[in-house]
């Protein structure tokens, strides 16, 4: 069905104001999963507002937000997120990243004890829009094995790179590194339908198209193999091991319900105006787009995408429509409405 995106956005303020949140960081946090929503990964939109709650109320999540510099030097700093929501440590660390990229034309940044982030592409495009090329990887709990394992010893760690561009939309490539991420499954789960073949075997290694096999135990597959795996890997050093804190079999899930989760983030910002003027990066890059967007097409193609051009273009649409949602997700937030006092009313546009 078709949702109100604002009543939506309201009710998950409200929500985790009522929680202790102060509003700007309800507004930070709401804003990365209305995103999510808009642009169509639903895995990491309103559906997870039921577990961020529960983890706030069992002092997983770290409410009001702390976030602290442990470290910095011209070009590096490191933070301390204090268990916060993760998008509030995010969005903190990117902007430290950016600070730095300012003055000295790169900035990294890293942040320990963090929670779920949101979508990558959230961070990344805070630098494009200040006319910065942003890098961000974060890594997340055990979801895959290694080649050739049956355990899981390695998360779907994502990665997302944002260049801005002369004209129109920035260039964004956000990824998990497995063939799809968790909250997919949890999504196809959700709409009671299977899931393609490649996306994850079951706790005996075998492949399936059953969202409940892959959840009850099993594993996702990383994208391209050992290529996957390998990147999935490197993303661990830049964040968890770089950082001293928590990394692969060491990070428990934030279903489980047992402790508090130290994810990880790191977030590089290169500030172009140091190296070329705006200008002439904004004609290279339209040049390079033009390159692709006007190359040859196989059979049956009607159009070719930049990365991240359908997700700018099914966020305009729904911007002006509404977001999609599915029955199970509204319910869940019925429930949770119930269960904090908060209104919820009036939210279908179209079911």
């Amino acid at each position: 069905m078709i949702v109100d995106a604002a009543k939506i956005s309201r009710f998950s303020r409200e929500s985790f104001i009522k929680l202790g949140m102060s509003e700007e960081d309800a507004d930070t946090v709401t804003t990365t999963m209305l995103e999510a929503d808009y642009r169509g990964i639903h895995s990491h939109g309103f559906l997870r507002l039921p577990i961020y709650v529960k983890r706030i109320k069992e002092k997983f999540i770290q409410v009001p937000s702390e976030v602290t510099v442990e470290m910095e030097t011209e070009a590096m700093a490191f933070l301390d997120g204090h268990y916060s929501a993760g998008q509030i440590v995010g969005k903190k660390t990117m902007e430290k990243a950016m600070e730095l990229a300012r003055n000295h034309g790169i900035g990294m940044a890293t942040a320990k004890h963090s929670n779920h982030f949101g979508i990558a592409a959230h961070y990344a495009l805070m630098a494009a829009e200040q006319n910065m090329l942003g890098i961000v990887m974060s890594n997340v709990e055990p979801l895959m094995p290694a080649v050739g394992g049956a355990e899981k010893v390695i998360g779907n760690n994502p990665i997302a790179f944002a260049s801005p561009t002369a004209e129109g939309d920035p260039i964004v490539l956000d990824m998990a590194l497995s063939n799809a991420p968790l909250g997919k499954i949890l999504f196809a789960q959700a709409q009671g339908k299977e899931i393609p073949e490649g996306w994850g075997v079951d706790k005996n290694g075998e492949s399936t198209t059953d969202p409940a096999r892959v959840l009850d135990g099993g594993f996702l597959s990383p994208v391209a193999g050992p290529k996957g795996f390998g990147l999935a890997i490197f993303a661990e050093i830049l964040t968890g091991v770089l950082t001293g804190s928590q990394f692969s079999k060491a990070i428990p899930s934030m279903y489980d319900m047992k402790e508090k989760q130290s994810i990880s983030h790191f977030m590089l910002a290169i500030d172009l105006s140091k190296f070329v003027s705006e200008e002439e990066y904004g004609t290279r890059i339209k040049t390079l787009t033009s390159f692709v967007k006007h190359s040859k097409r196989a059979p049956g193609v009607d159009d070719i995408y930049m990365p991240g051009e359908i997700e700018f273009e099914r966020e305009r649409r729904n911007r002006k429509s509404g977001i999609a949602m599915e029955v199970n997700v509204l319910d869940e937030l019925y429930q949770l409405a119930d269960e904090l006092g908060v209104s919820l009313k009036d939210v279908v546009l179209q079911d």
